[in-house]
């Protein structure tokens, strides 16, 4: 007899700790916790033109739509700089006088001159995870005619999902170029078949081990867990395939802040992924986590002697009462409901064959975001965590505790 139990591994693959499950509609990826995702390539308005009254007036107009997302959604927002090395032939150039297209052959020769040349890409994922079927059955049953009680759960979900991501999307074309993450089709073997390629998958398989491709769908769009088609190797500094992989977390906000504060990282000659997570609360929610907040401040501004005794002493923490005020300040914010409040976690993404020029990449990124007035750090014990979180529709991994709004 051959023991065949040292063959039969039941801890988790690679492919176990990434959340997609199949492809439920044009765009719309159902995850494994029964969650729904869709995603947008997006660009804003030059920042480096933009005045700071235009720049706030974005940010403004922005917050105007996530504050009306409250507990069950998430966004992640992602910048992407990648390499470039595809500048327009003067066959492709359209300048019709002769002065721009001596500029535009000079740009040309420029580029053509020039090594390690970049650009970002900026793209949106919008995550839903839905109530509990029984928390919803009240409702449904008041609010709902006999009829539209036949539909099943998950085609309600959907409804709702697909309804939330029109309305989104409607609100964020008013500010933004911004372009759906669709299934193409296209024509092959002559015209005898049709291939469906989906960009939210390519996406996903991009952020997942950093190679970007045309992914096409089988004929059923389930277990597509099978996008990790890499090998994860755990530890300080993970590996990829063969490619090591570096976190760096921005851990610490400064005292104050300003649209495009960080377009820096923009200006920098290497190849990353910053990864942006909010999971949004309710305002009732995000109410009683700070109640909890200020009581514990509250505890602090007295020395815990004079609480028990009931004494009045001049020792007072002044940190504490300012930290108190600050809090009430939150839960009058959240209340009015004007801002959203919810769990933000920033993270950048790099790869790189050598693990020493991964750790000089990664220390000249934390100290651009130091110097900006951020605490940053590069990612050890929990560097494997924090890339999982970093990947699109991740609800779990890598949660950063203290709140802050949509401003």
């Amino acid at each position: 007899m051959v023991a065949l139990k040292r063959f039969r591994v039941t801890g988790p693959s690679f492919a176990d700790l990434v959340p997609y499950a199949g492809l439920v509609d044009n765009g719309v990826l159902l995850l494994k916790d029964g969650s729904l995702m869709a995603g947008w390539y997006f660009a804003g308005p030059d920042s480096e033109s933009a005045t700071d009254l235009e720049r706030n007036e974005l940010s403004r107009q922005i917050n105007a739509v996530l504050s009306r997302l409250g507990s069950g959604w998430m966004i992640q927002v992602e910048a992407i700089r990648i390499p470039t090395v595809d500048y327009p032939s003067e066959e492709r150039c359209h300048f019709s006088d002769p002065v721009t297209r001596a500029i535009d052959a000079e740009r040309r020769a420029h580029f053509a001159r020039e090594q390690g040349h970049f650009e970002s890409k900026h793209a949106l994922i919008l995550t839903y995870r839905p109530l509990e079927s029984k928390k919803t059955a009240l409702s449904k049953y008041i609010y709902s005619d006999e009829e539209s009680r036949k539909t099943s759960y998950a085609d309600t979900v959907l409804f709702v999902f697909k309804s939330a991501v029109r309305e989104l999307e409607q609100y964020f074309a008013n500010t933004l170029s911004i372009r759906r993450m669709e299934t193409r089709e296209t024509v092959e073997r002559g015209g005898e078949r049709i291939a469906r390629y989906d960009e939210l998958l390519q996406f996903a398989r991009f952020c997942t081990t950093g190679e970007s491709h045309p992914i096409r769908l089988p004929d059923v769009p389930m277990y597509l867990d099978w996008i990790a088609t890499a090998e994860l190797e755990h530890g300080l500094t993970p590996k990829i395939e063969n490619r090591f992989l570096g976190v760096v977390a921005i851990d610490g906000l400064p005292a104050e802040s300003w649209p495009g504060i960080l377009n820096s990282l923009d200006l920098m000659p290497l190849t990353y992924r910053w990864s942006s997570r909010f999971i949004f609360l309710d305002a009732e929610e995000a109410r009683q986590k700070l109640e909890r907040t200020r009581k514990k401040w509250q505890q602090k501004v007295r020395p815990f002697f004079d609480q028990i005794f009931q004494t009045q002493s001049r020792s007072i923490d002044q940190d504490a009462m300012t930290m108190v005020v600050e809090t009430e300040d939150a839960i009058a914010q959240a209340s009015s409901q004007l801002v959203a409040y919810g769990y933000y976690t920033p993270v950048v993404v790099l790869f790189d064959s050598d693990r020493e020029a991964l750790q000089e990449k990664a220390e000249a990124i934390r100290r651009l975001i130091q110097a900006e007035g951020f605490g940053a750090r590069i990612e050890t014990l929990n560097a494997t965590d924090a890339y999982l979180g970093s990947l699109p529709g991740n609800w779990y991994c890598n949660i950063r505790e203290p709140l802050i709004n949509t401003t």
